[in-house]
């Protein structure tokens, strides 16, 4: 567990004053699920006094705190792995102060002026800027246990040097800008691959902002509202447990659904179907498509046998999971169906089946018979 008591330590208290005097404009952090969330409103605007920014944290009973980035530039690594250290300060220039992150490591520059967009060229770190921007600072030890401990130099104590302008790969080299029409659809799919790698939907938005500006046709017409609204989706997607990874990635089945194929003699079947269908076609609602059961044996997707899929098939189809909604058509079309939902005492949409009353779908019989 974090770091939860009525006083901070002296020694802390000492450094955000230290820090204060040095000019640096602090703030109170630790709201939001990982702690990095500003305690006050406001912060965007005049420098806090040591007291306003040390008071939420004695309220809060937490021990970590915020550097706004006015005049200073951070480059944010999400890895601690030397060798993309040592890329980065032979790009952008040597820090003299690094602090270590609980994932990566921050190194410390004055501004120079607006940064790339580095996840553009797929490297998992952000320049972080401005006084709208910030970094948790030195000492600080987040409510889920996450520690900033200084790795080289002292913040304060060590000349910043500028960060050097940067070598950007041409923009032949990234590419034709993305044009009118198509930036949308490409700042999802770039939201989506971004989305493990931030810590809040607002840092999610500020990463958008700079693919915007980098590779977006006419980023003057995109407003920053359209990002956020993009950020905010993506970041419901995270906290829902629905980020797909390919094979090692989760889907959803309804329990509703189980209940009612439980009731069935050849429920086994018919929940192997159902959960095969629920990965494969699941994430499209709407979705039609055929069932060719013999290229899903020769697929290696099922070792049933033609007549238990088929049985199984109608299991699903009677109980409501599964709608036929193409016929067959000899030489030009399969049938075609898509996946349903059940809910009690919902019968008015047209992909809603009511359930089967209970105790009655006990005859299935070799071929599947009727419920």
């Amino acid at each position: 567990m974090g770091l939860r008591q009525a006083t901070l330590p002296d020694d802390f208290r000492a450094e955000l004053a230290r820090l204060v005097q040095a000019g640096f404009p602090l703030l109170p952090l630790g709201g939001g699920g990982d702690g990095k969330a500003p305690l006050v409103n406001g912060w965007t605007g005049p420098k806090l006094p040591l007291a306003r920014v040390l008071a939420p944290l004695y309220r809060s009973g937490v021990q970590v705190y915020g550097i706004r980035l006015d005049g200073l530039a951070v480059i944010d690594c999400d890895t601690d792995d030397p060798e993309l250290v040592k890329a980065l300060e032979a790009r952008f220039g040597p820090s003299p102060v690094h602090v270590k992150t609980p994932r990566g490591r921050h190194l410390y520059y004055r501004a120079t002026g607006k940064p790339p967009n580095l996840r553009a060229e797929g490297l998992p770190v952000d320049i972080k800027t401005g006084p709208r921007s910030y970094v948790a600072g030195p000492w600080s030890i987040r409510p889920d246990g996450g520690c900033y401990t200084p790795a080289k130099g002292v913040l304060g104590v060590d000349t910043l040097p500028p960060l050097r302008a940067p070598v950007t790969p041409a923009r032949k080299a990234l590419g034709e800008p993305i044009p009118v029409g198509h930036r949308h659809a490409a700042l999802v799919k770039e939201a989506m691959q971004m989305l493990e790698l931030v810590d809040s939907a607002e840092e999610l938005a500020a990463n958008l902002a700079g693919v915007r500006d980098d590779l977006c046709e006419g980023p003057a017409t995109m407003p920053d509202s359209e990002l956020r609204a993009i950020a905010a989706w993506a970041w419901t997607v995270r906290l829902g447990n629905r980020i797909y990874r390919g094979r090692d990635s989760a889907f959803s089945v309804d329990r509703l659904a189980l209940d009612a194929l439980r009731r069935w003699d050849n429920e086994a079947d018919a929940i192997a179907l159902y959960v095969l269908l629920k990965e494969t076609h699941g994430h499209s609602p709407g979705n039609r498509f055929a069932l060719d059961f013999m290229a899903m044996r020769e697929a290696g997707l099922t070792r049933l046998s033609i007549r238990r899929l088929r049985a199984a098939r109608r299991t699903l189809q009677t109980v409501g999971l599964l709608k036929m909604v193409g016929k067959h058509r000899a030489g030009l079309a399969h049938q075609t169906f898509v996946l349903t939902r059940l809910r009690p005492d919902v019968t008015d949409a047209p992909n809603i089946a009511r359930m089967p009353p209970i105790g009655v779908c006990k005859s299935q019989g070799k071929a599947g018979g009727k419920g």
